[in-house]
Order: structure tokens, then sequence, then C-alpha cells
């Protein structure tokens, strides 16, 4: 963004650069005066401060929007609305919106880069390790009389609960590495550092509570190794830009893919010989799979029932103490459940569980039986039992098997020639 910046005004355009975070703003203006933008050209600032003076600004050539999953909110909107001459650049990791809206009634095109396993092998993200509960057992899911894994057992066994002990866990796996712990709420994310401290380890809280000038210390003090592990409730997600983060630990849930990849790729800035460590004690890795798998991104939207609709402001992402389904907070109340949103639930903590490392052929078949019923029906059994070719099919599905055994199963016993 800054190369583009720089050539833009190198030729005397004027551009108008949107954030939605003071820190940003600050952290842009750094980044373009080191790569040569010329400054007096340069509008930069909060979308809350640009939407209330977008009147009295002069026309930019080019319009860069960062984070720009949030531009369907009507503040954005305003500011793109009055500028119809300017080209607009939207950026954004995670192009997409929980409540399945579509990006076509602001952009005309979604140019995609490269993949995540591309860019850690190129070198431009950081390879990782990711320690996950193996919540989904398929042993322990109870099976109906008609042959098919009983749906609460299901819930049940994704129901969000805190898998492990956060301190020993990050002692075993992390050491002297720095983390950023994503907790599921203020309480939990000062509870995490008074727990680290007692154990040795230097850690801060910080939460949309703490006044500004003690959360930028915070920040530095980390920047500067002073402070091994930031814990934090509805920060640092998006933007921020902290380039020592070694290790993420998620105490917190979510509905969101967004809020999920801003989670876990905080830790993938790279750094000559690094691994990144995850450390997921609720399982978010069984909702969305591996942050390095690829993701078919598209401009179009896939409503869904239950949406919000669109957003009327930015504020910081809420997680329902109900039903755990993660949203910007217009109201008191989910918009989701209608839980009330002043009460802080607490997540039952699991305290023996065992996290291990997360491979990819386990995820498969977690995410095959939550969302096939056929393969729920036959994951449990053994070929023997499989009484059609559909079932064959998706048994060799589930544990990978080539055609070739589909073919040699159903020969036998008779179904094809």
């Amino acid at each position: 963004m800054a190369e583009i910046a720089r050539r833009a005004t190198d030729k005397g355009n004027r551009i108008l650069f949107v954030v939605h975070r003071k820190e940003i703003v600050d952290q842009v203006i750094s980044t373009f005066k080191q790569q040569g933008v010329d400054m007096s050209l340069a509008k930069i600032g909060m979308v809350q401060t640009i939407t209330r003076h977008v009147d009295t600004l002069e026309p930019p050539s080019i319009i860069f929007v960062d984070e720009a999953h949030h531009v369907l909110a009507k503040s954005y909107r305003r500011i793109l609305d009055n500028f119809p001459k300017a080209l607009k650049l939207l950026f954004t990791a995670t192009p997409y919106r929980l409540n399945g809206e579509g990006f076509e009634e602001v952009a005309d095109d979604l140019i995609l880069g490269n993949s995540i396993k591309q860019l850690i092998k190129d070198g431009f993200l950081a390879p990782v390790d990711y320690y996950a509960p193996k919540q989904l057992d398929v042993d322990q899911l109870k099976v109906k009389r008609n042959g098919e894994f009983d749906e609460k057992s299901i819930e049940q066994a994704f129901k969000p609960k805190v898998y492990g002990n956060a301190v020993k866990t990050f002692q075993k796996l992390a050491g002297d590495k720095q983390a950023i712990a994503y907790a599921y709420n203020v309480a939990s994310a000062e509870r995490l550092a008074s727990e680290l401290n007692g154990n040795g380890i230097t850690a801060k809280a910080v939460s949309g509570k703490t006044p500004k000038d003690e959360r930028n210390q915070i920040i530095q003090d980390y920047r500067n190794g002073k402070i091994q592990v930031v814990t934090n409730a509805e920060l640092f997600t998006e933007g921020l830009d902290l380039p020592n983060v070694d290790v993420v630990i998620m105490l917190r849930p979510t509905q969101s893919l967004s809020l999920y990849l801003q989670f876990a790729m905080r830790c993938m800035n790279p750094r000559e010989g690094k691994t990144a460590i995850i450390i997921d004690h609720v399982g978010n890795v069984n909702r969305f799979g591996l942050p390095t798998e690829p993701r078919d991104w598209k401009l179009t939207g896939s409503k869904k029932s239950g949406s919000t609709g669109g957003r009327t402001d930015v504020k910081s992402v809420t997680v329902c103490p109900k039903c755990f389904m993660t949203f910007y907070r217009t109201k008191d109340v989910c918009p989701f459940c209608g839980a009330e949103l002043t009460e802080e639930k607490e997540l039952e903590v699991v305290e023996d569980a065992k996290l291990e490392k997360v491979k990819e052929e386990r995820l498969r078949k977690a995410k095959l039986i939550m969302n096939d019923s056929l393969t729920r029906n036959i994951a449990d059994k053994k070929p023997k039992d499989l009484t059609s070719y559909e079932e064959i099919k998706a048994y060799a599905r589930f544990h990978g098997y080539k055609n070739g055994w589909i073919f040699y199963q159903a020969k036998n016993r008779g179904w094809v020639k």
C-alpha cells in the first residue's frame, strides 16, 4: 500500500487512507514516511473522524481502505460515495462477513494474492505448529438405533469449553517466546495474566476498559521485550503491527472465520528460523480448519438466516456469553439468540485435557462427520457393515481410500461388473 501511495503522490495525486483504530493511523504514517510518500498529499485517519468531516476534504484521486471487510458499514459507505471519481482500493486478508453479505455494491473485482502456503514457502509468513484438543473422538459419540450418530452427542462434543491448563501448556510448548492471548471476556484476560505472573511469566492484561496511555505503554513494553505475554479481550485482532509475536493462545471461541484468521495469523510474521505456535484451547480449528488451508474467497455473498443486516458503525467485536456467536455490538442483547450482553458467563475448564499437534487428516475427518449425515452414519462401521454403494463411497472418502478400493468392495458385493 505504501508503494502505491508513493507512486501516486510522486505524480501529484492526492490520496486518502481510511483505518478503524488510532494505533493503525500512527503505524501507517510511520511506514509511509519511511517509504517516501509525499505526506503533504496524504490524508490518513480513522473512519469515525473522516466520515464526520468528509464534506470538507479535498477530493482524493485514490482512496485506500484498510481491513476492508468492514467497508459495508454506513460510515465507510459515506466516505466512498462522497468521492465518486476516486479509485477505491480495498485491502483485507479476510474478505468475508459473518452475516454473509457480499461486496458487490462497493467493489468491481476481487484480486486474490498468493495462498498462505505459498507465502510461507516464499518466506513472507512463518510456518506454524498448531496445537488443539482432540475434541471430536468418534469412539465417544453415541449412536442411535438407525446407526447414525446422535446429534446431541455431536453438539456436546463441540460445546465451547476451555481445554487444558493455559499456563502449563504455554510453558511446555512455548518456553520463553512472546505471546498474545485472546480471552473470551475481560475477567478471563485478567485472570490468565495473574496466573502467568504467579508462575514467573511477565504478563499484562488489556481490554477496551484499559486507559489509552496505559495500553500504549503496555504495547511499547511488549515490543521492547519487557512483557512476555499480553492477554486481551476484544483488542489486537486487526491491523496492529506486533512483529515479535511468536505464539498465539486462543481462549475465545468464535463463529467468525475472519476473526479466527485474525487471531491465528497474528503470530506468523516471519523471522529467520522461526516457527510460529498456535495454542487453541477452545477448538476453533475444528470449525474452520488450519489457518494455512486454501480459502475460496468470493466477491459475492451468501446470505444467512439470523443475519444482523447492515452495521451502522464499527466497534470492538463482541462474543455472546450464551451462544458464542461473534458480532459488532450495537445493542445490549445478542442479535442471534437475544441473550443479555451485560453478563459474563464463565466457560467450563477441562484442566486435564491434553492438546496435540493438529494434523490435516484429523481435521478432514472431523469436518466430514460434522457436515455430512452419510459420513456420520458410516464413520464407526467396518467395511463388512456397509450396505450400499453410496456408503462405500462415503467410507472411502472418510478414510482417504482411492477409487480402486471402492471398485474392489463394490465388485465383491456384485454391485458392479
